[in-house]
């Protein structure tokens, strides 16, 4: 089925790599994605509720039920059920003396960080609006990650702001059909059983199997049933002005500000660990085909990248060496759960509780501002401090995100009971410093750095 899912009994599917699950881990209530939107101006209650009902009536996957299949020693598979009213609830926001607004609406956005969404309920959608006044409120968006991505986020914000205008209007929406994430799964569940799989497959074993992931050495050892303390995050950002010069640098050598950023991860690694030759576990959309940029589901992964730079001599062949492992991998696309099986010790450096297991990923913004828009404005709200949002304990994530002002975001989520907030500075101020200086100085010696 395509588009619009609406069977009156529910159909099952196979389940996507992504979503299996053996470890009981990814399916934890804390592993959810959200946003908030801050609306101003004349908002029409019963229109955004029916426009939240078409996203979900849209997107199968937004009111899907997993069945791992352990209860009857049964394979998985995800039942797609017919369209379910969103959960959405309403709340008058009191004025608090001497705080701000805008400050208010970062708490709101602060309090999604805490809510967790049990993955069996259905729809995984929820929604609450939090007002000011009549024209001036915080939507929230929250979801099971089961069943959505960062890149779901800005298709669900632009849906429903279409939705919305199409109600409020009278007149239907231009949006495009979507395909259902089912069918997604069920393409990767035939991809796996090809010939190409079978080319994929080399390819992986190829590269990967005399390496392991990289992980992140730490101050103390500990394992993720002796961590007491809570994450922490150290957060950086660059500022538009640098920003703007390391996408212009980037895009003189045919790369993308990512292409510069895994060049100095891996410049840093080898700093830090004194080798060259580095393979980092590294998120990827998912989305190797045109025809899900429009749909609602959970196709990012987990992707390990290798670059072996020590002939290197200069900046710039790294980050070209970093654009080189980046495409090779997209042409060989297979998410990590089915790469694992074919290199058994490509995970090992993760199990040593003297490291961190290390995941770099660059959000991209998937939709333009200008996508989302109904009432008089609607922006997201953006939060001044990155908060922690690990729900797997015992690794270092790091992250960078552009925001709409067009600086970027470093984000290093890390244990402060295995590694010292000062070590964690350090490896963020050096992150910073060769990002700059690889964007600035291309030609520079990397090992001068």
């Amino acid at each position: 089925m395509t588009g619009r899912d609406s069977s009156p009994t529910p159909d099952r599917y196979p389940l996507a790599s992504q979503q299996q699950d053996p470890d009981h881990v990814i399916r934890s209530s804390k592993h959810t994605f959200s946003s908030a939107l801050r609306i101003k101006g004349e908002l029409r209650l019963d229109a955004l509720k029916g426009a939240l009902d078409d996203v979900v009536e849209r997107h199968g996957a937004l009111r899907t039920r997993i069945n791992y299949g352990e209860t009857d020693e049964g394979e998985g598979y995800q039942e797609v059920l017919p369209p379910l009213p969103v959960p959405f609830t309403v709340h008058d926001i009191p004025v608090v003396p001497g705080r701000s607004r805008d400050e208010i609406a970062v708490d709101v956005h602060l309090g999604l960080c805490d809510e967790l969404i049990d993955f069996s309920v259905t729809p995984s959608l929820r929604a609450a609006l939090y007002r000011f006044d009549d024209h001036d409120a915080v939507l929230t968006l929250i979801t099971h990650h089961l069943f959505g991505d960062n890149w779901s986020s800005g298709v669900l914000r632009r849906d429903l702001a279409a939705c919305y205008n199409a109600r409020v209007s009278g007149t239907p929406h231009a949006l495009p059909t979507p395909f259902q994430y089912h069918e997604y799964a069920s393409r990767q569940r035939g991809f796996l059983r090809s010939e190409k799989a079978d080319t994929v497959r080399r390819y992986w074993t190829d590269t990967l199997s005399d390496t392991g992931m990289y992980a992140m050495p730490a101050d103390r050892p500990s394992g993720p049933d002796g961590l007491k303390s809570p994450s922490a995050v150290w957060d950086f950002l660059i500022d538009p002005d640098d920003s703007a010069k390391i996408r212009a640098g980037a895009g003189l050598n045919r790369c993308t500000a990512y292409h510069v950023f895994l060049a100095a991860a891996v410049v840093l690694a080898e700093k830090i660990r004194g080798s060259s030759d580095v393979t980092l576990l590294t998120v990827n959309n998912g989305r190797n085909s045109k025809d899900f940029q429009d749909s609602v589901g959970f196709f990012s992964s987990m992707v390990p990248l290798r670059l072996e730079f020590g002939t290197c001599k200069t900046f710039r062949e790294i980050m070209l060496l970093a654009r080189k492992s980046s495409m090779d991998a997209q042409r060989n696309l297979m998410t990590l759960e089915d790469i694992i099986p074919l290199v058994p010790d490509l995970m090992k450096p993760f199990g040593d509780p003297q490291s961190m297991p290390f995941a770099f990923n660059y959000a991209r913004p998937p939709m333009a501002s200008a996508d989302i828009q109904f009432a008089d404005s609607v922006e997201p709200v953006i939060l001044p401090d990155e908060a922690p949002a690990m729900y797997h304990r015992g690794a270092c994530m790091w992250g960078l995100t552009m925001l709409p002002a067009g600086e970027f975001r470093c984000v290093v989520e890390y244990e402060p009971d295995m590694v010292d907030a000062d070590t964690v500075d350090r490896w963020g101020s050096d992150f910073v410093n060769l990002v700059l200086a690889i964007a600035n100085t291309p030609d520079r010696p990397w090992r001068d750095r």
